[in-house]
């Protein structure tokens, strides 16, 4: 049940992504993809349960792999949505 899921969540993230690449594509302008980030986010339990579902995504013509946490507008975020990382990385500048 569970990584069925996990599988509808992928899908509409793909869907999505399609569609600003689309929007964006009309402006003349495109996604950077390489520096895309995936962060699948919640509690230990839930995320060990994610593991075996495969957690990288292919997006467009690109794999994007999972990671642990992400930067978002300048704030780094970890998959449990602490923000331990990012108050190490600012107390240490």
């Amino acid at each position: 049940m569970y990584s069925v899921n996990v599988q509808s969540a992928v899908t509409s993230v793909q869907q999505c992504v399609t569609a600003v690449e689309q929007w964006i594509a009309a402006s003349r302008l495109r996604l950077n993809m390489d520096k895309t980030e995936l962060t699948w986010t919640g509690t230990k339990h839930k995320l060990s349960k994610i593991l075996g579902s495969g957690r990288a995504l292919r997006l467009g013509g690109t794999h994007v792999a999972e990671s642990d946490d992400a930067r978002l507008l300048g704030v780094q975020l970890s998959s449990d949505l602490s923000l331990d990382k990012h108050v190490n990385v600012v107390s240490a500048n």
